[in-house]
């Protein structure tokens, strides 16, 4: 009953001064909201991102003249010999390697009957390139290894390509024009989403020996592989580069010439991105609570100055110090718990608007909420305590004569 007549009487004292409850408030509110609004759009990148790098394969080895995240100056890549065909078949005699698939990957414009997709990927590779990345074909065949043999003019073409030149035709057996040459589209693959904020539907696939002929076998080739069955991916990686240094000539010591990619490296680099900004609302989060946290003192101590007669008052009859105290905790603690309240709901909107109005993810989880809410309540106590013993510890006499 003492706890929620306590209670009651805070709520009645903030009720009075609404205007200064409520720019008390604004500092929680911008904290705790900054807070659950990054860390919704985080959670959101996060499964959004995992989910993409399932879609392309969590296990491929990937081979390349330039490593996919480059650190450094790039001039010091631009020297560096092309991988060949030789190169990917040294790698695919390798025990610990499972499938290999090379590729070369240009951009062209790809046309139908006056309909156009202008730079669009074009990859030239293997039939093993459909099982090493994951492609799945939703109507005809993928590239065979007939098709690589004979170079015929055979391609597949992805889910976008398929949706923007053939809107209401089936595309199986048509003839589209691959960089002003003929290809015959032989199936169609399932849509795969995008990455990054690249579709990866956007592109066409062609026997590898074809793109040599038509756009040159001067380019570097990029291998993609996997381990073979129970063995590991680091030993693979290991053979690889022994294999691949031997090839190219590298002497002892000096580093590599090729970049050994993985989903690991990506998603490195996707964490020391998330990284940054994790440190960058936890500065905002820090500097917003700690100056709500300042005001919230501040109107606590211009309301124990207010109050001081009453104190003296509620004193004389009877009230203990810890009663006082309680009080004045309390206050602290609702004020910063309604603009923590007020905080977390505006962020998850937020979050929830830049998810309908962007192509960005958000996914508002129990543990940003709980944190906000967490953040507001040690706000409140931390910045009230000391407000709170000041009007405890007052003197009746003293609070009574206080004009």
């Amino acid at each position: 009953m003492e706890f929620r007549e306590t209670l009651l009487s805070s709520i009645r004292t903030l009720r009075s001064h609404k205007m200064r409850s409520l720019l008390t408030m604004l500092g929680i509110v911008i904290g705790t909201g900054s807070l659950v609004s990054v860390m919704s759009l985080i959670a959101g990148l996060n499964s959004s991102v995992s989910a993409q790098f399932q879609s392309v394969g969590t296990d491929i080895i990937s081979v390349s003249r330039y490593p996919w995240v480059q650190m450094g100056n790039s001039e010091d890549y631009k020297d560096r010999k092309h991988i060949t065909l030789e190169d990917a078949a040294a790698v695919g005699h390798l025990r610990s390697v499972g499938l290999v698939a090379a590729n070369i990957h240009t951009r062209r414009h790809i046309a139908h009957d006056g309909r156009v997709m202008k730079y669009t990927l074009v990859s030239g590779s293997t039939a093993e390139y459909e099982i090493i990345d994951n492609y799945l074909v939703e109507e005809g065949r993928f590239i065979t290894d007939l098709d690589v043999e004979r170079r015929r003019q055979s391609v597949v073409i992805g889910a976008d390509v398929a949706g923007e030149l053939f809107p209401v035709r089936d595309p199986l057996g048509k003839e589209v024009r691959v960089g002003g040459r003929r290809f015959t589209v032989v199936g169609v693959l399932k849509p795969k989403g995008d990455i990054f904020g690249e579709s990866l539907d956007d592109l066409v696939i062609i026997p590898i020996t074809t793109f040599q002929k038509a756009y040159g076998s001067r380019r570097s080739v990029v291998i993609d592989c996997s381990p073979a069955e129970g063995v590991s991916i680091e030993r693979t990686m290991d053979d690889i580069r022994q294999v691949m240094r031997t090839r190219r000539g590298v002497p002892r010591g000096e580093p590599d010439d090729f970049a050994i990619n993985t989903q690991e490296d990506l998603m490195s680099a996707y964490n020391t991105l998330t990284g940054v900004l994790y440190f960058a609302m936890t500065g905002i989060v820090g500097l917003a609570l700690l100056v709500g946290g300042i005001g919230v003192m501040n109107v606590m101590l211009v309301s124990v100055a207010e109050r001081t007669r009453e104190i003296g008052v509620r004193k004389a009859i009877g009230a203990r110090r810890g009663d006082i105290t309680s009080q004045f905790l309390i206050e602290s603690i609702i004020l910063t718990g309604i603009g923590g309240a007020m905080g977390i709901a505006g962020g998850a909107g937020i979050a929830l608007l830049v998810k309908a109005v962007t192509p960005l993810p958000a996914e508002v989880t129990v543990g940003a909420v709980a944190l906000a809410a967490a953040f507001a309540g040690i706000t409140g106590v931390a910045f009230g305590v000391y407000p709170a013993h000041r009007a405890g510890k007052l003197r009746p006499i003293e609070a009574l004569r206080y004009e």
